[in-house]
């Protein structure tokens, strides 16, 4: 009997105290700066870096999409890569990293190989950005499987592009690494 009252009492003083408590959570946010948002949103704040490093990311290059001329991917990548810079972040606390593989293949091919699959005499486009990123330290990989499944060479790769054995089970070991996933 004791203990079923016990019970029940633990179980009413438990209501009780996430009704007081729950309302409070409801009406957040109720800060300064959300205050400041909500009056004046042309004056709102943003929110910038928090985190200082080691930051680890690995983007998952599938789609053959373009920008400025160049592999969006590899765009974006040096973006970040600038970002970070400006920010003020070492070089040695980033790792940033790119597996290609589907339908974005063709992005790390060299200039000759690129001539020869796209039937074109202009050379592949991310030639310049791909010894760029190299240079600043980011990783470009291309699925070795893929590679194998084009027909293509090894020496038809870019040689500033490493070669992963399989491009899903690359990115899989990454993220279990610690690694920020970003999906192009």
């Amino acid at each position: 009997m004791m203990n079923k009252f016990f019970t029940t009492t633990l179980a009413s003083l438990t209501v009780l105290a996430l009704s007081v408590t729950l309302p409070a959570f409801a009406a957040a946010p109720t800060d300064s700066i959300s205050a400041q948002s909500k009056s004046d949103p042309a004056n709102r704040p943003v929110i910038g870096l928090q985190y200082q490093g080691p930051i680890k990311a690995v983007y998952q290059c599938t789609r053959d999409e373009w920008k400025e001329g160049v592999s969006k991917p590899l765009l974006y990548l040096k973006k970040l890569r600038g970002y970070y810079a400006k920010q003020g972040i070492d070089p040695e606390q980033l790792d940033l990293r790119a597996v290609f593989h589907g339908d974005a293949s063709a992005h790390v091919l060299t200039d000759e190989a690129w001539n020869r699959v796209k039937h074109t005499d202009t050379g592949n486009p991310n030639t310049k950005l791909l010894a760029e990123l190299k240079q600043m330290g980011v990783h470009v990989e291309f699925c070795d499987s893929r590679r194998q499944k084009e027909g293509w060479a090894k020496a038809d790769i870019h040689p500033d592009v490493m070669l992963a054995e399989a491009a899903f089970a690359r990115v899989i070991d990454l993220q279990h690494q610690g690694y920020a996933y970003i999906r192009f």
